[in-house]
């Protein structure tokens, strides 16, 4: 379990609206700090530069599924010991079992509520070993 607050989360998302969502939400309700990257081609190096101590992914985007970028991180020194929060319309128990043998530390449920979002991520943080 984690002792310090989640402070510092990057978020690679290519939906502009969901984009806004999740930094309001992280931002103004749970006073935390969000870098977005749009791009999951350039996601690793926005990582490195920002130092996050959790990352959200999500699913489905274009280039680059988050699945994909996921094992990329873990074949990255930078980033192979960071938590994934998968954030994702992809609700089917066998899609989330599949997360969870990757590695995720845990998944978020489009659509989430923006006010529960800061203390989802808070407990997910919390659980980690």
């Amino acid at each position: 379990m984690p002792v310090q607050p989640l402070n510092r989360i990057c978020y690679v998302e290519d939906d502009v609206d969901i984009q806004r969502i999740v930094r309001m939400s992280l931002e103004r309700v749970g006073k935390m700090t969000v870098e977005v990257v749009s791009d999951p081609m350039v996601a690793i190096g926005r990582m490195i530069e920002f130092k996050p101590e959790l990352v959200m992914l999500d699913w489905m985007m274009p280039g680059m599924d988050g699945p994909t970028l996921f094992r990329k991180m873990r074949d990255t020194p930078e980033t192979k010991d960071l938590p994934v929060v998968f954030i994702t319309a992809k609700a089917s128990q066998r899609e989330q079992d599949e997360l969870r043998s990757i590695g995720a530390a845990g998944t978020i449920l489009k659509p989430f509520s923006p006010k529960d979002l800061p203390e989802q991520l808070r407990a997910i943080w919390h659980a980690l070993p």
